[in-house]
């Protein structure tokens, strides 16, 4: 059933549908910490299309979350570019440790998994700390990035990439986590009985 076409559609249809709400859920009830991130679970449903249906699934959604991102997104074109090409990030590490640990279900080994989301985590700094050096930040202030980094983070590229990283690290293992206990606890335990 999982491999019809009728499905995946639909399935697609209504994860997209709920990216759609989470953000919509976001905007009127921001779940913020105190450095100001929005932690969100807009990626969530991506990462369970990934899981469930492939990378090629996942990251054709992911395109899905942009454009609605693009339009009733918190931060605009500039947020749902990084939402999304952070979330790919994730997806492709993640997908090169298929193999790995392939099984039923994909990434049922909590350390195996485990293993693949720190290094789709350090990924997704990586991409995230790139990004906002070089297009989000001077973008969304209008100003260069050494001002930034001399006004917001003490003057040291250092704390540009800790504070970066700290917040990409929070919202990654909320999208990891989130999503690996919905597909191999809750959906397993549901087939199962």
């Amino acid at each position: 059933m999982i491999h019809t076409k009728a499905f995946k559609i639909t399935f697609i249809s209504f994860m997209l549908t709920l990216v759609y709400i989470l953000e919509l859920i976001n905007r009127a009830m921001p779940l913020r910490v105190p450095w100001g991130m929005s932690i969100d679970f807009v990626a969530v449903p991506i990462l369970l299309i990934f899981f469930i249906l492939g990378i090629k699934y996942g990251i054709i959604s992911s395109l899905g979350m942009l454009l609605i991102l693009t339009i009733i997104g918190y931060g605009g074109i500039i947020g749902a570019i990084m939402k999304t090409s952070t979330t790919i990030s994730m997806i492709v590490v993640l997908a090169v440790f298929l193999p790995w640990i392939k099984s039923e279900f994909s990434y049922k080994s909590r350390i195996k998994y485990s293993l693949a989301a720190i290094l789709a985590l350090l990924t997704r700094c990586g991409v995230a700390c790139l990004l906002n050096y070089y297009f989000a930040l001077p973008l969304f202030f209008k100003m260069p990035i050494e001002q930034l980094i001399e006004l917001f983070f003490f003057g040291s590229i250092y704390g540009f990439i800790a504070y970066v990283s700290l917040m990409n690290i929070t919202q990654g293992i909320v999208d990891l986590v989130l999503s690996w206990i919905t597909v191999f606890e809750i959906v397993r335990r549901i087939i199962r009985v």
